[in-house]
């Protein structure tokens, strides 16, 4: 069983280089750009889905506790910061990631709970606990910090004046740092090549369309 659960994961990682690898490819290209955007719902339920499946596979579900608390926690932070700006600052989100609820698309919590997932596991590596509290809420802010310039020009969202408040990578670093205490506190025992693998494809997608685009 544990070798089928590998040979997955294996197959499940190339997959999500070569959609990532067709984006790009996409994206840069005038005469793609368009289908590309048109997409990015699909590509993204598809590649996160791959992705949850494999962390399913584990049979951890203390970690799916910890995924819908996270999820709804961050969910709510961004329909407070959307409605408000006192979050991460004064922002709205455009078409492109599909299905919005209170004008947030539903994509997003997922995304925050995947991120700080790949973060966690890329920061395996740290044996000082107390270091991994300031690792991972890095490795997540980082991930923002890239993900932000390309998120405007593909309409994802739109700051207001076109600036990014300081805050808003604070608060990255501060939810992402009591997301990373709760599953600490839930003594989450997760392994996930995979999703290391999907924080490393996003860092490259993002830095290459800033480039080529």
């Amino acid at each position: 069983m544990e070798g089928k659960k590998n040979i997955i994961e294996k197959y499940s990682i190339y997959f999500l280089y070569i959609i990532f690898a067709v984006g790009i490819v996409g994206h840069s290209i005038d005469y793609t750009h368009d289908l590309m955007i048109q997409l990015t719902p699909l590509t993204l339920f598809i590649t996160s889905s791959v992705l949850v499946i494999n962390i399913a596979l584990q049979k951890e579900k203390k970690y799916f506790l910890w995924f819908a608390i996270v999820f709804i926690s961050t969910f709510i932070c961004e329909i407070i910061g959307v409605e408000t700006g006192l979050i991460f600052g004064n922002y709205i989100y455009g078409e492109t990631l599909g299905l919005k609820l209170f004008e947030v698309p539903v994509i997003i919590g997922i995304n925050w709970t995947l991120v700080i997932t790949g973060s966690i596991m890329i920061a395996k590596f740290c044996k000082n606990k107390f270091l991994l509290f300031l690792i991972v809420p890095a490795l997540a802010t980082v991930f923002d910090f890239v993900l932000e310039p390309v998120a405007i020009k593909l309409d994802y969202w739109n700051w207001q004046n076109g600036i990014i408040p300081l805050y808003n990578y604070v608060s990255w670093f501060v939810i992402s740092l009591l997301s990373f205490a709760l599953y600490r506190i839930l003594k989450i025992e997760l392994d996930s090549k995979i999703a290391k693998h999907y924080y490393f494809i996003q860092i490259v997608f993002f830095t290459v369309l800033l480039i080529t685009m």
